[in-house]
């Protein structure tokens, strides 16, 4: 990189491809990221991975490309001829990104740059800095909490608490919209619909290192009106046969014990009660995470009231990602929420892919978010690469299905799966916007039999373990 009246990328043999288009500086890189990154994928058909893929075949015939060519050509040649093909030509079977990042031009963003890059993630500047309090995505949740709370809704807060005097939530952000898979946010503030990537959980994630031996999950319920979450996730966590995992399930600890299950080495904590300003509220008094010299979980899932701050403190004392609340929730939205997300987490879903799909349960939803590292896992898909089919009945014997694929652990952007459906030997990219298939009764019958996967059936939701023809 080196300094220039405009943007552009150039190469030694006189290649020039100007960054600055009407598209503007930001939108122009991403175009080129993203086409550059397809056409490569098509390209690598020609060496160790020579198999269908179908987004190759689709576009092909319509591109003047010698793809075998391009497999041996100069990087700066392969890079010119991409850039000659129009983006519309290809824009459609671009696959659906995996992270959009908002990072503010602050010092302080700097330092976690190389792990969004590390993701392939489009990096945007956000139009508005500053933090804010007027929350318009909010208000609708916040204004229905307090009417199904004073009509004896039961929160996760504590009862009778002066709400409006004692609020202590974040200020919160609204990062603009983007079509990726997920979202992040880099700097000052809360994000609404996006995660807070933290540089602290990056850091704290290469400390750890690789962890041998069964996966660790604790799961505390700090209150006994809270059982059916609790109940749910011990029928939940270690259900797969498959997997090395060790399960403990604590009720009504005590400080000094929820003290020692934070500083031991968890793979993921999950946290259902109260969570007050001065801390886990436990059964001789409140725990404050801050008070602590360091934690050793790597993931978390704090499922109580306003539990952003404590959060954000188990962040700094050693975590490496989780998700907390950023206000007060209902105790039967948090529920669904929580529900969902064992289900989602146990079936290999990462933090961030998994929340954007559970908080889609409860009209709470959108006061969950993800804070630190949110390609946080605690299990692999049985498949490998997790995924939710979208299905729709168009007559008595025929389905259309939509295999909507995520990214996890290391399967990121550029991975290639193949849908087993009864008679497609193609392989498509993970997020592939264009993985629709035409399938009869039986052979979703037997697809769903593979694995317990999530499903969109119209508007509901629904586990395939559950679905009924």
């Amino acid at each position: 990189m080196r300094p220039g009246p405009v943007p552009r990328l150039v190469g030694d043999d006189g290649f020039e491809h100007v960054l600055d288009s009407r598209y503007g500086f930001e939108r122009e890189v991403e175009r080129v990221l993203k086409q550059t990154f397809l056409l490569d994928c098509l390209t690598r058909t020609e060496g160790i991975y020579d198999v269908p893929l179908h987004e190759r075949a689709a576009v092909e015939d319509g591109l003047d490309l010698d793809f075998a060519a391009l497999y041996d050509a100069d990087p700066t040649d392969r890079l010119a001829r991409y850039l000659d093909v129009p983006f519309d030509a290809v824009s459609a079977y671009v696959p659906q990104w995996k992270l959009t990042a908002h990072v503010t031009p602050d010092a302080d963003s700097v330092e976690t740059l190389p792990f969004l890059v590390d993701d392939l993630a489009v990096v945007r500047t956000p139009a508005d800095r500053e933090p804010t309090r007027n929350r318009s995505q909010l208000a609708a949740i916040e204004e229905f909490t307090r009417t199904r709370a004073a009509g004896g809704v039961a929160t996760r807060s504590r009862a009778g608490r002066a709400r409006d005097e004692e609020t202590w939530s974040p200020p919160v952000i609204e990062p603009e919209s983007a079509d990726s898979i997920e979202q992040a946010w880099v700097g000052p503030g809360a994000p609404v619909g996006a995660s807070k990537a933290l540089p602290q959980a990056f850091r704290n994630r290469l400390d750890r290192g690789e962890k041998e031996g069964d996966v660790e999950i604790v799961v505390v319920c700090n209150d006994d009106e809270m059982l059916d979450e609790h109940e749910t996730a011990r029928g939940v966590y270690g259900s797969r046969e498959e997997l090395p995992f060790e399960v403990t399930f604590y009720e009504d600890l005590t400080t000094d014990r929820l003290a020692i299950v934070l500083e031991s080495e968890v793979d993921y904590f999950h946290y259902i009660g109260h969570i007050e300003r001065e801390g886990f509220r436990c059964s001789d008094g409140m725990l404050d995470v801050r008070e602590l010299d360091a934690v050793a979980m790597d993931t978390f899932f704090l499922n109580a009231c306003t539990s952003y701050e404590q959060g954000m403190a188990l962040i700094e004392k050693g975590a490496v990602g989780g998700i907390v609340t950023l206000d007060e929730v209902i105790n039967s939205g948090a529920i669904r929420v929580g529900k969902a997300m064992s289900r989602l987490l146990n079936r290999g879903f990462p933090l961030r892919a998994g929340l954007n799909i559970a908080a889609e349960r409860s009209i709470v939803g959108n006061q969950y978010i993800v804070i630190g590292d949110g390609n946080m896992d605690i299990a692999h898909a049985e498949s490998l690469i997790p995924n939710l089919l979208e299905v729709n009945q168009t007559d008595e014997d025929t389905y259309d299905v939509f295999y909507r694929s995520y990214y996890a652990g290391r399967l990121g952007v550029g991975t290639m799966t193949r849908p087993n459906f009864e008679g497609n030997d193609e392989h498509y990219l993970i997020g592939s916007p264009v993985a629709d298939f035409t399938v009869d009764k039986q052979s979703l019958r037997d697809f769903l039999s593979l694995e317990v996967i999530p499903l969109q059936i119209g508007h509901d939701f629904a586990w395939s373990d559950e679905f009924s023809f």
